[in-house]
């Protein structure tokens, strides 16, 4: 969050965090040395974004004919001093 980069995955509900950390590899090498945050809790990067509290809203934006794209969780990512190379 320091340095305010973005960048947007398309993710499988059935994706465990640690499947999603290795495919932001290619963002940041060093993603394991991060701390994942979602809404200020810490994410069990064994559980999926659900089990996290990241629900998938599509279908509620759906029913209420508004655009699902105007509304993208975001992760953070939260660096930790653990002096890896």
């Amino acid at each position: 969050t320091l340095t305010s980069q973005e960048h947007t995955l398309e993710v499988g509900a059935e994706e465990s965090m640690w499947e999603i950390l290795h495919r932001y590899l290619p963002y940041n090498a060093h993603a394991a040395s991060y701390t994942w945050k979602y809404e200020g809790k810490k994410l069990n990067m064994d559980f999926t974004l659900e089990e996290n509290g990241i629900r998938d809203e599509g279908e509620e934006f759906d029913s209420l004919n508004m655009d699902g794209a105007l509304y993208t969780p975001a992760i953070l990512l939260y660096f930790n001093d653990d002096l890896t190379e």
